[in-house]
């Protein structure tokens, strides 16, 4: 029983490297990432640590791509909970082009905004810099509704509503925004169609940094139980989920892409409008961890869990790269078109869902053994559609190009290359 379990004691040095997992690291393992990772052990006996084939010590000074997990009576403090929770990427699928049009023909959306980028291109930066002069403030906690008002309200009784804002709130785009497209086979591959999507990547920062906050003034006192079921990472999972369905609405309106509209129901003006994506995958997530004990509270950095990831897993790369979409196994019962659920192997239910910006400071150990791709900085220009890259990556030497090394470490992680892969490539986009 968990009262009974004995009070947790800090892990000694020898037992923090027991308890890590370094088998799917892409790269030799760095002195820095070795530290980081036995002072996160330290705080428990029963917490453990695999590296992702994406770890690395980003521009921030701090670890990222692990999987970590540990007890939940263990006290919070031995998470390592950072200041981009529930950070994730939504893709939003355009509607295809004429019903008889010849297979592998070119979207005619796709063709119209390639006819003209620098027009669509200026769309998109006066969309950003509207976002961000507009006077109302974004999304944070005093934004959750409160039940017990709401309980008291004639609208719970007439319209079933029972989680608006008590105010609204501006959306927000912390790190990239874009139109994409591809090239898709039809289940029997006899066919290529040409799709365009909507991409949507980052987080609330001001609401995930009030959540960091709030870890910070509790974390001595709760358990990790406790801050997995408060109402604020709820809430923060949640309001992310809409904040990125409202901008691809935005976006889709300002390109002229035919794409189906719906109400928030929760924005207490009831004129906010969003999109459904049509998969989400997660860069920053914590949850309970999938064994069927549910004892253990599992936490994942620049990475997502597989086992409840649906409809293919998007990996994040650089900004001319745009991003990779890994398929899932086809289910033919369902509507997941890019598959279901990764199958399961004897590993953490874990999936990179990020490439890695590598620092000048920290490169990789074993350089001459991994592909990097390096993109000059062009400091006060703004990123364009045709693979300008933002002032901030004069930080960064080079981006991780996932090569053979790094798809055979996620194939024992459940990816199935048979599924394969698709690369959304950028139309115009905008980064932070």
């Amino acid at each position: 029983m968990a009262g009974s379990r004995p009070k947790p004691q800090p892990a000694t040095p020898a037992a923090a490297r027991a308890s890590m997992d370094i088998r799917h690291a892409h790269n030799t393992c760095s002195s820095a990432e070795i530290d980081s990772c036995c002072s996160v052990l330290r705080g428990s006996s029963h917490a453990t640590i695999k590296l992702l084939p994406n770890h690395h010590i980003g521009t921030d000074a701090q670890l990222h791509g692990f999987h970590f997990s540990c007890h939940v009576e263990d006290k919070a403090s031995v998470l390592p909970v950072g200041v981009d929770m529930c950070n994730m990427v939504s893709m939003y699928e355009c509607g295809d082009g004429p019903a008889n049009a010849p297979s592998g023909a070119l979207n005619p959306h796709a063709l119209r905004v390639l006819n003209n980028v620098p027009h669509y291109q200026a769309l998109l930066e006066q969309y950003i810099a509207d976002l961000d002069a507009n006077p109302t403030r974004p999304a944070r906690f005093d934004c959750i509704p409160d039940q017990s008002e709401l309980q008291a309200t004639s609208m719970l009784q007439v319209t079933g509503f029972n989680c608006v804002d008590t105010r609204p709130w501006k959306p927000e785009i912390s790190s990239r925004v874009g139109l994409y497209h591809t090239f898709t086979r039809s289940t029997a591959k006899d066919q290529r169609t040409h799709k365009v999507f909507v991409v949507v990547s980052g987080c609330l920062s001001e609401a995930a940094e009030e959540f960091h906050n709030l870890w910070l003034d509790s974390r001595d006192h709760i358990k990790c139980a406790d801050l997995l079921r408060c109402e604020e990472l709820n809430w923060l999972r949640s309001c992310t989920h809409r904040n990125h369905n409202r901008v691809a609405s935005d976006i889709s309106s300002l390109l002229g892409l035919p794409m189906r509209h719906v109400v928030d129901a929760d924005d207490p003006n009831r004129v906010a409008r969003m999109l459904f994506p049509t998969t989400t995958t997660f860069k920053t997530d914590m949850r309970l961890s999938d064994d069927c004990s549910g004892q253990h509270i599992r936490l994942v950095d620049s990475g997502c869990f597989s086992d409840v990831s649906n409809n293919g897993i998007l990996f994040e790369m650089f900004g001319s790269e745009g991003y990779w979409l890994f398929q899932g196994p086809r289910d033919y019962s369902d509507n997941y078109i890019y598959g279901s659920v990764f199958g399961s192997t004897n590993e953490v239910s874990c999936m990179p869902s990020v490439t890695v910006r590598y620092h000048s400071l920290h490169s990789p150990s074993n350089a001459h053994n991994t592909v990097v791709v390096p993109l000059a900085a062009k400091p006060g220009v703004a990123p364009k559609g045709d693979g300008g890259e933002p002032a901030s990556s004069a930080a960064s030497s080079a981006f991780l190009f996932p090569d053979e090394q790094f798809f055979n470490v996620i194939q024992e992680l459940g990816f199935n290359r048979n599924d394969g892969t698709l690369n959304l490539m950028p139309l115009v986009y905008y980064e932070r």
